[in-house]
């Protein structure tokens, strides 16, 4: 497992979908109330188009254009024979507003621990996501320094790019030698990160391998935990 040279980091750059919190028992809560919803409408729509907008969000992070943000919900309705007003609101309720609630139960074990420790030992903490953040965080109940998404302040790039985390090296005032990021996917959050230099640790249930990880009291985060014990 990869060691983390912690003395030259001061900005933690972490993704937020998959690493703040467990994601796949979230998704299969929420699979739950989409079939609920489902057949109480007798309908399959509300899933064929949340599922085709997760495809072509997919393709965007591979095929980059210059209007993500709006290019997912043309595509999507173009595909699904509705209208963009409706997509975006489907994307609104069951994306963004519906997982609120449930996003503490799965909280990733060991964050609000690691968050103190970066907190006491002086380094900064940043959020760099593809979805909208704040909402996410204060449903966590945690807080960062700096924070990003994808469709922020002109970004208008999805990860793998770089540009997101290029803002938050430039607003945090710190080098890519100084900044680590933590994420849950190599061909996205590790990519980023490896196309402008910066090191990475990615949260995996495999969690055998180089720069791989479970949960945030593992072996990579053990020195910062323990610096922050003699703060």
């Amino acid at each position: 497992m990869t060691d983390v040279a912690w003395s030259k980091v001061r900005l933690v750059v972490f993704d937020l979908d998959g690493t703040l919190y467990d994601q796949p028992p979230l998704r299969r809560a929420m699979a739950l109330e989409l079939v609920k919803h489902s057949l109480r409408r007798r309908s399959l729509r509300t899933v064929e188009t949340l599922r085709a907008f997760r495809q072509i969000r997919e393709l965007l992070g591979e095929v980059q254009g210059d209007d993500f943000n709006n290019e997912q919900f043309r595509l999507t309705a173009r595909r699904c024979g509705c209208s963009e007003g409706e997509v975006r609101a489907l994307v609104e309720e069951w994306i963004e507003r519906r997982p609120l609630a449930l996003l503490p139960r799965y909280k990733a074990r060991g964050i609000d621990g690691l968050f103190s420790a970066l907190r006491a030992t002086g380094r900064r903490i940043a959020v760099w996501s593809d979805y909208p953040v704040n909402d996410k965080l204060a449903a966590l109940g945690l807080k960062a320094d700096h924070v990003i998404w994808s469709g922020d302040r002109g970004i208008g790039r999805l990860k793998p790019d770089p540009t997101g985390l290029l803002a938050l090296l430039e607003e945090a005032e710190v080098t890519a030698e100084e900044t680590l990021v933590i994420g849950d996917r190599q061909d996205r959050d590790a990519a980023g990160a490896a196309a402008i230099g910066v090191p990475s640790l990615i949260r995996s249930a495999r969690s055998s391998g180089d720069a791989l990880f479970r949960r945030f009291d593992d072996p990579p985060f053990a020195p910062i935990l323990a610096e922050a014990r003699h703060v």
